[in-house]
């Protein structure tokens, strides 16, 4: 999914935008952006969480692949919730406030482009940096890796590209907490509008972290619109599905560039 959305609130960032569904090769060197997003829900939990977050991106293009670091700043009010992989999940733990969340690295790797049945794909790995205070709840103060695989099929000439995604993340295993690996999976559909318009479509799922919370399934909707080819405003809304992902959720995003 070149250039696309993560399909996924994982890794502790979230990373909004669309699917381009145009799979051209890179004519920019380099990408900045900043987005906002509010998520609430209640986790399992007999009260509502919410959390703000805001993140400032910038991405080198390669001739195949690219490379994101994300710096987040989030406000989470409640006690008794660790923001960790994309999502927040009760765990006892955590006194709320704000401040710099955890950075993200991630490589992505154009493997193959697509030919008759043969997808676009593209392998991606990710790794977190704790640098969030694990004692207001905006990280766990591990490292955590995750490792892509994203497709894409344009269908025929038509403007609809379906989209999946499946990975894995290593968590850290905090102290005092029983943190599990998480399997991640997404199954999308895109439509191209016109040549400014894309609105998709995902489900998204993953399995908790933590022993005793449902695993997180939300159906995300996203639009992007490229007010001109070096600068689009992304939009996104999530819908929860299970306890374990938040009620509501949206994110709008601006990106240039250069």
């Amino acid at each position: 999914m070149r250039d696309g959305l993560s399909l996924a609130l994982w890794m502790g960032i979230v990373l909004i935008g669309s699917a381009d569904v145009s799979f051209a090769g890179a004519t920019y060197s380099w990408e900045g952006g900043g987005s906002f997003s509010y998520l609430r829900g209640d986790y399992g939990q007999e009260q509502d969480s919410e959390i703000y977050y805001t993140a400032l991106t910038v991405k080198r293009y390669f001739t195949r692949g690219d490379l994101t670091v994300t710096i987040p700043y989030l406000k989470m009010p409640t006690e008794g919730v660790t923001f960790v992989g994309g999502e927040l999940e009760a765990t006892g733990t955590g006194g709320g406030g704000s401040g710099l969340g955890d950075i993200l690295l991630k490589g992505r790797y154009y493997a193959v482009e697509q030919a008759g049945l043969l997808p676009f794909i593209d392998l991606v790995g990710s790794l977190k940096f704790p640098t969030a205070a694990r004692d207001k709840g905006l990280g766990t103060g591990e490292f955590d890796f995750t490792i892509l695989t994203e497709l894409a099929w344009r269908l025929g000439d038509s403007p609809w590209v379906a989209l999946a995604e499946l990975g894995y993340t290593l968590v850290g295993r905090p102290a005092g907490l029983d943190a599990r690996n998480r399997w991640l999976y997404s199954l999308g559909l895109a439509y191209e509008l016109d040549a400014k318009t894309t609105l998709s479509s995902y489900l998204d799922g993953r399995t908790a972290i933590f022993p005793g919370n449902e695993d997180p399934l939300s159906i995300l909707l996203v639009g992007q619109y490229k007010f001109r080819p070096d600068l689009r405003l992304d939009a996104m809304m999530e819908f929860g599905l299970t306890d374990g992902a938040p009620d509501f959720g949206f994110s709008v995003g601006l990106r240039r560039r250069i």
